[in-house]
């Protein structure tokens, strides 16, 4: 029995129709995280040989995808992974990516999985066959994919050339919806008016756009929180919907997430003394209208309550909710399916963890803590197809997030100030090679040339190398998703017949979707 206030609850009925596949819940008269000392329970699912960089759940929430350095699309059924004790995916997608993933999502109808990431790709596969059904080749790292909740055959795009895309998936054909000079690392349909979308950018902030009317965004957030807030336009990393269409809640690089309410005109910046958002590309996500959560740096999931005052602008929260500790790395992404009552998230760590007020099959409650791994210790990150924890790419962001990488700290381990001597100025010329080796993608012709792949990943063998990349990018603020990691093997490469545009749109014209 589980007490919620003067209510009692049995569960076991409820875990039973889980194992069955028979669930029906009213999740509004059992409140998730009623109570901000409410016992969580957590499970690792592992399937993935590298960072977990992208977790979405389905329309209907029956399945979950991800994605990451290893280069594959997974998919997993929630009932398994809740109920089981050691879970497997029910399906893996037959095209790997040529790099790591940063985006997956499926389409509303659960006929489609999308993908996308730093080979600047976004695929189309087939959830029935696996196999791809279509492709597109942005010009830069693509870091968002986003669905049109009223139209199957409408998906969306933000890459880092600047530029957030519109793809047709009846025609195959794209279409530029929004350009800027700075970094798009998100893009979002208002769930309930789809002409109106969210567009988050590294240099302009977070602005709204109306699809039909393109020349200029009909509203910019920063302009009006600087003119009564005091608040400086930061690189604002994701937006996401209220389920309502009314408000938007946003992460923003090096400083607190912020919640817009349209309605009211209000906003909320939500801090918290260990809070920290400077290393990694971090999502967010609503828990339901009152609770919102993102991740951070210092291995937690943060949870904040949203004030009933919905209209002034300015406002301010000063303390977590509920923190939620268990992860031995960086969280990147946390997201809540209502229907199923389960929190899961993913970061830096090869696993997807489940957060549950059930203690079942696989679940614990006292995490498995580590501590920052001494610099003496540091190796390059392995590339084995393993599904053990790899303790030097932890190393690795342990370094990213402590004094010795950053401006403002002292000097570590012989990471001198890159603009002061001959090592320094060496070090500036190693990476700025990094930099081009990395951001110099083969065209479509080119990709799988196995030359061309040493060559650009040669320099990022090194450890020493990995960390004045990202010392740079930091430098510049601009935020990092992952160093881009070793090769895992191989991806399995489309045939030529299947890897023309013309081809894949005859195939979706024919009746496939």
């Amino acid at each position: 029995m589980v007490g919620i206030g003067e209510k009692r609850y049995a569960v076991g009925g409820f875990i039973r129709r889980k194992e069955l596949g028979n669930f029906s819940h009213n999740s509004w008269e059992f409140p998730f995280l009623d109570l901000p000392n409410r016992k969580i329970y957590q499970k690792d699912v592992k399937g993935h040989f590298g960072c977990v960089n992208a977790i979405e759940a389905s329309a209907d929430e029956n399945f979950l995808a991800s994605g990451g350095d290893d280069r594959r699309v997974l998919m997993w059924k929630l009932n398994d992974v809740q109920v089981m004790e050691r879970p497997k995916p029910v399906a893996i997608m037959k095209q790997m990516h040529y790099s790591n993933i940063f985006s997956v999502g499926f389409s509303n109808k659960c006929e489609r999985l999308y993908s996308a990431g730093n080979d600047s790709f976004l695929y189309v596969h087939d959830i029935a066959t696996t196999s791809v059904l279509l492709r597109f080749k942005a010009d830069e790292p693509i870091y968002n994919v986003a669905i049109n909740p009223k139209d199957d055959s409408v998906i969306m795009s933000a890459s880092e050339d600047g530029k957030v895309r519109l793809y047709d998936l009846r025609e195959g054909e794209e279409t530029l919806a929004v350009e800027s000079s700075g970094t798009m690392y998100c893009a979002q349909f208002n769930p309930r008016q789809v002409h109106i979308i969210s567009v988050c950018n590294g240099r302009d902030g977070l602005s709204l756009h109306d699809i039909r009317k393109l020349d200029s965004p009909c509203f910019q957030f920063d302009q009006l929180t600087r003119a009564r807030v005091n608040l400086n336009i930061s690189s604002v990393m994701y937006g996401q919907w209220s389920d309502d269409g009314e408000a938007i809640f946003a992460t923003r690089s090096r400083t607190s997430p912020i919640l817009y309410d349209l309605n009211g005109g209000g906003s909320v910046e939500f801090n918290d003394q260990n809070y920290l958002n400077s290393c990694t590309v971090k999502s967010c996500s609503f828990i339901n209208r009152d609770l919102v959560m993102t991740g951070s740096d210092d291995w937690n999931i943060y949870i904040w309550k949203v004030p009933e005052d919905r209209e002034t602008v300015g406002q301010s929260v000063e303390k977590a909710y509920r923190v939620l500790e268990g992860h031995r790395s960086i969280v990147n992404h946390a997201r809540y399916s209502p229907s199923n009552r389960l929190l899961f998230s993913s970061g830096v760590e090869k696993i997807i963890k489940l957060w549950s007020e059930w203690d079942v099959n696989g679940f614990y409650f006292e995490p498995k803590r580590r501590n920052m791994i001494p610099s003496t210790d540091y190796a390059d990150p392995g590339n084995d197809d393993s599904i053990d924890e790899d303790v030097n790419m932890l190393a690795f962001f342990d370094l990213l997030t402590t004094s010795g990488i950053d401006e403002e700290g002292p000097e570590d381990d012989g990471f001198h100030n890159l603009s002061d001597s001959d090592a320094g100025n060496d070090r500036m010329i190693i990476a700025a090679r990094l930099i081009r080796d990395t951001h110099n993608r083969d065209d479509e012709d080119g990709i799988g040339q196995e030359d061309d792949d040493e060559n650009s990943d040669a320099g990022l063998q090194h450890i020493e190398e990995r960390i004045i990349l990202a010392r740079i990018r930091r430098r510049a603020e601009e935020p990092l998703y992952v160093v881009p990691s070793p090769e895992m093997s191989e991806p399995e490469l489309l045939p030529e017949e299947e890897s023309s545009g013309n081809d894949s749109s005859q195939r979706i014209t024919n009746g496939r979707f």
